[in-house]
């Protein structure tokens, strides 16, 4: 059952998202929600080396210009990112703009952000699931992770840069 922490960020979901030590999250995934242009949910998928946290209401994210993801941000302007990690799940609701069409160190990538307008966390009832919990998040493997981590800096550096329309 999900619970309301409010309009903001709070200080985990800032720890996690903060883009500084890249390492431990480099296998975890976040969850991207947009909807498509008939109405129903699309996901997709990032890793912590395309999503940070600007401030406590802002979230930049890196994701593919042409990709329907982008196109249905473009379009409607509207995402649920999802943070889920052992004993966590948070839901981040908000308004997206792009900020740039593609990224100098990621041309590939469109630059956006996500202006947070509603957190939500998850968790098992206690009445009808004693002691249930989230045991893990999606994660991913990569054969490059080194080559994948020193390009996440530029990436995250370029994200968390203002000169494009200032959110």
């Amino acid at each position: 059952m999900s619970k309301s922490l409010g309009d903001h960020l709070n200080d985990d979901l800032c720890r996690r998202l903060s883009g500084e030590n890249l390492q431990p999250s480099a296998d975890k995934v976040v969850l991207l929600a947009t909807v498509d242009d008939r109405g129903r949910p699309h996901p997709a998928m990032l890793s912590y080396f395309e999503v940070v946290a600007r401030d406590c209401c802002n979230i930049r994210m890196a994701t593919y210009k042409n990709s329907r993801t982008t196109e249905n941000i473009r379009r409607n302007g509207k995402a649920t990112i999802s943070v889920i990690e052992e004993r966590v799940a948070y839901y981040i609701k908000g308004s997206v703009r792009e900020l740039k069409r593609e990224m100098r160190c990621a041309p590939q990538n469109s630059k956006l952000n996500l202006r947070v307008e509603a957190v939500l966390a998850d968790a098992a009832n206690e009445e009808f699931e004693p002691g249930a919990y989230v045991l893990s998040g999606v994660t991913y493997h990569s054969p490059i992770r080194n080559e994948q981590l020193m390009k996440a800096r530029e990436i995250i550096n370029e994200l968390l840069l203002d000169e494009d329309h200032g959110a």
